[in-house]
């Protein structure tokens, strides 16, 4: 229970936060994406969602190889960007993108690749 805890409760909590503020109708979310500001949202957004992910599968197994935990992080990050994209297909105001999910699976790609690097530094810090 610890493990959970500490691992997966900030992932679980952080995918709870994206699904609440993806049920909102945003009033300027036509102003972000004429500006590309949108795509530049989601990459982040989920950058920090494949961060946690990552953090939470090396937790949950150390042992387990950064390729396998990167491929885990964001496989998972893609699949609830799906859910995502379909979610807000049926909120008023706002629309599915595809290239709103590419941008999801990128930020979660570079999110858990970020989490190796903060280790390695840190660990050579140390």
């Amino acid at each position: 229970m610890r493990k959970f805890l500490k691992f997966w409760l900030p992932a679980v909590l952080y995918a709870i936060l994206i699904f609440i503020v993806s049920s909102f109708e945003w009033p300027f979310t036509a102003g972000l994406e004429a500006t590309g500001l949108d795509k530049l949202a989601h990459f982040l957004e989920y950058a920090i969602f494949g961060f946690l992910m990552a953090r939470a599968v090396r937790g949950s197994d150390e042992k387990l190889s950064r390729g396998l935990v990167v491929s885990i992080a964001f496989a998972i990050g893609a699949l609830y960007g799906i859910t995502d994209e379909l979610h807000q297909s049926v909120i008023p105001g706002r629309c599915a993108a595809i290239s709103d999910f590419f941008m999801d699976a990128m930020g979660s790609l570079a999110g858990a690749a970020a989490f190796f690097l903060l280790l390695k530094n840190r660990r050579m810090s140390a």
